[in-house]
């Protein structure tokens, strides 16, 4: 049966990863909320930090969320860190058992709520992520990516789930797409189940599903400005924003059309802060790719000779440079770090 060669394979190969090695629905929740979107070898050791730290329900409910932030930086996808944040706020004292009450947390969705109950409480659910569908179009022979071919993978994919091991099942899968059926790779014959493989028997298993066409993402210019005042330099929080939000950063913002980096700045500094920077000194340049769009930066650094004019709507702090690491930054700002610290 499909489920017995899947499982006698895990058996044997199956990766020794931090949240396997018990079956605490905390540490479910946690390890798949750091696994979206990120690799398996990126998340390991933000894991095991986490869990040092916050090793259970109780641990993170009083946690302070900046402090979260911090430990979640590098990790992208900041989101995820805040839904985690808020979802523990949400939960009483026991982890939630039921497809219905995890739905309802903060960053749950379909696929994060049946693995959980899969894994962590036995339910007979699968999770099906990028890897399990793949598994399945091949499985059936699907090219093309529809809601329908979706709805014929999962019923398969749930017709032969195992009764006794559900949890086993799902990360077998798992295990199985990220090394031997890979999107653009295949090790076929190494696979426990090439035998009933439609793409298999094709030769070609690469070809379904078909590949997405991959579509350009946008390319801001974006001036960015150290400012620095009694040798302490200024950051502010982003609040209420879609995008990296209760990360610091350096005040800047995008170039307009026919807007030199220069005058940029100076205007974005100008609207930020109320400060007025006079002949900023350009340092570098900053390249940096986030998922859906990416950015050249320029960045600037002033030396005001006074700050009574500012005036910053968002939480700021003046920090030493020596201890802005306390601090959760975007990507982006470390690689402008790396610049500004050549400085001294």
């Amino acid at each position: 049966m499909f489920y017995k060669k899947l499982l006698k394979w895990y058996d044997q190969k199956k990766r020794n990863l931090p949240w396997r090695h018990d079956r605490d629905p905390y540490k479910v929740w946690i390890s798949e909320i750091m696994l979206q979107q990120t690799q398996v070898k990126t998340a390991v050791p933000y894991f095991n930090k986490w869990m040092q730290k916050y090793p259970n329900l109780k641990a993170l409910k009083n946690a302070n969320y900046d402090d979260l932030l911090k430990m979640w930086e590098g990790l992208g996808y900041y989101s995820r860190c805040k839904n985690i944040y808020s979802a523990a706020q949400i939960i009483d004292k026991s982890f939630p058992k039921t497809y219905e009450d995890l739905i309802k947390l903060p960053g749950i969705g379909d696929y994060t709520a049946k693995t959980i109950l899969a894994i962590a409480y036995k339910e007979k659910y699968v999770g099906i992520d990028t890897n399990l569908e793949r598994i399945g179009y091949r499985q059936l022979g699907l090219k093309t990516k529809s809601k329908r071919n979706q709805k014929r993978v999962a019923m398969f994919l749930e017709k032969n789930q195992s009764s006794s091991r559900p949890g086993d099942f799902n990360e077998a899968l798992m295990d199985l797409g990220s090394s031997l059926c890979k999107a653009s790779t295949t090790f076929c014959n190494q696979c426990p189940l090439s035998t009933s493989c439609k793409a298999f028997e094709s030769s070609s298993p690469t070809k379904y599903p078909h590949p997405k066409v991959s579509i350009k993402i946008p390319i801001f210019d974006i001036a960015v400005a150290v400012i620095k005042f009694e040798n302490r330099i200024l950051i502010s929080k982003r609040d209420n924003t879609k995008f990296l939000t209760g990360l610091w950063e350096f005040p800047g913002g995008k170039i307009e059309k026919k807007e030199s980096a220069e005058k940029a700045i100076i205007r974005e500094v100008k609207e930020e802060t109320n400060l007025f920077i006079k002949a900023p000194t350009y340092l570098g340049s900053v390249q940096h790719q986030y998922s859906h769009f990416g950015v050249n930066i320029a960045l600037f650094i002033s030396f005001p000779k006074s700050i009574r004019s500012l005036s910053v709507k968002q939480d700021y702090k003046w920090v030493y440079l020596k201890d802005i690491d306390k601090y959760a930054l975007p990507k982006a700002n470390h690689k402008m770090l790396d610049i500004i610290k050549k400085l001294d």
